[in-house]
């Protein structure tokens, strides 16, 4: 497995894995999981503004195939405390715009908040968690997973399968 896998496993934490996350709009998403990351003293408050304030700037959602995703993160780690991903499955797609434009919408599906310290790590981080989302069979696998812990494992072996 590499360098990169094994950090990734160990930002993924099984207690911020949420399913059925209900929210109405991407910012009410953001808002939740970045409320999950200072709940479990990953972030502290102000964090959820952060994102926000960069997801409007550089959109986060990704169109890939079988299930769309989103990975929000802040610029600025002010109010970040200790490295981590929140993640979660909504209960309903919603829309975040699309990653590069920003002009299309995308109905995101799972959401990947990345609580990032540090512009290297989260870089890897980041680029290794697009690259699982850009290949459709690791997609479908994710999407059938139910449950935290099959979340993190999926997600860890799907890792370090990807060849960066």
């Amino acid at each position: 497995m590499s360098q990169d896998a094994v950090s990734l496993g160990s930002l993924i934490h099984e207690d911020m894995v949420y399913f059925d996350v209900e929210a109405e709009t991407w910012q009410d998403v953001v808002r939740i999981l970045a409320g999950h990351a200072i709940e479990h003293g990953y972030a502290v408050e102000g964090y959820a503004e952060d994102v926000i304030e960069r997801e409007e700037l550089y959109p986060t959602g990704l169109p890939t195939d079988v299930m769309k995703v989103a990975i929000p993160h802040a610029m600025v780690q002010d109010h970040v405390k200790e490295a981590a991903i929140v993640v979660g499955k909504l209960a309903h797609p919603i829309d975040f715009k699309e990653m590069g434009d920003g002009e299309n919408d995308v109905p995101v599906e799972m959401v990947y908040m990345l609580v990032a310290k540090g512009d290297k790590h989260h870089l890897a981080v980041l680029q290794q968690l697009i690259s699982v989302f850009a290949t459709p069979e690791f997609m479908t696998e994710l999407k059938t997973v139910e449950d935290p812990a099959s979340l993190k494992a999926t997600l860890i072996d799907l890792a370090g399968k990807v060849v960066l």
